[in-house]
């Protein structure tokens, strides 16, 4: 899934276009100025830039140079939006190395078609890791998440759990809370103290608890939810549409 980082520091624009990409599929992260931005785009690796150009602090056009003079992020594409459409200095985004240029108020077919001239068509299913020890369970879950357009995956241990969150940077892991060799709640734990893997939510499928267990345990692990078994696999597709949709 194409990873998309929108510079924007007017929260309605901000809160219109992220919406917008990712009804599209595409994962987006925001900052709403020029220097954080450039924090985030070194951080995060992102596929493509939306820039305002009319920024607090910093110019768009100036963060758009810094980013294209640092070996990190020079090769990642930058789209520039303003309301600014004199010919000189649409001359000079395209001269500092701006791929394109979009004004506003946005037309988003137009941004839409730019973005996928600038990388392509990678909107893509969103991916599930499933950690689970029992084949049966994981064949259930992962034709009802078929089903609804998710892609999944699965690992049957959580050592192998780990290293596929590590290669494969799922949307949403399901987590089974009790499994041979190594617990749950020690692969959570090792999926939260890796800078890779430690903003991908997780639920937590575990036996049967009461109301109260699951909520203290939630407060204290920071899953983001709980399923308990047994569940019927819409139960997991509500949740996983709450947590991603």
């Amino acid at each position: 899934m194409a990873k998309i980082l929108v510079i924007e520091d007017n929260p309605v624009d901000a809160k219109m276009i992220m919406t917008n990409l990712k009804a599209e599929g595409y994962q987006v992260i925001g900052a709403n100025n020029g220097k954080d931005g450039i924090k985030l785009a070194k951080k995060k690796k992102p596929d493509l830039i939306i820039m305002d150009m009319i920024l607090p602090g910093m110019h768009g056009l100036e963060a758009s140079i810094k980013l294209k003079e640092n070996p990190e992020t020079k090769e990642i594409p930058i789209i520039a939006v303003t309301v600014m459409d004199s010919s000189d200095f649409i001359r000079e985004c395209y001269k500092e190395g701006i791929s394109a240029f979009i004004k506003k108020p946005y037309d988003f077919k137009e941004l839409f078609n730019t973005i996928e001239k600038n990388i392509g068509n990678q909107k893509m299913a969103k991916k599930i890791l499933i950690i689970d020890d029992d084949p049966t369970l994981t064949t259930m879950i992962t034709m009802s998440l078929a089903r609804h357009g998710y892609q999944v995956i699965f690992a049957s241990d959580g050592k192998n759990g780990v290293n596929q969150a590590r290669i494969a940077r799922p949307d949403l892991i399901l987590l089974d809370n009790a499994m041979p060799g190594e617990a749950g709640v020690t692969v959570f734990e090792e999926l939260k103290k890796s800078d890779i893997t430690m903003s991908i939510p997780v639920i937590l499928m575990t036996d049967q608890l009461s109301q109260a267990e699951i909520k203290k345990g939630e407060n204290q692990s920071g899953a983001e939810d709980y399923i308990t078994k047994p569940f019927a696999s819409l139960e997991v597709v509500h949740k996983t549409k709450k947590i991603l949709d």
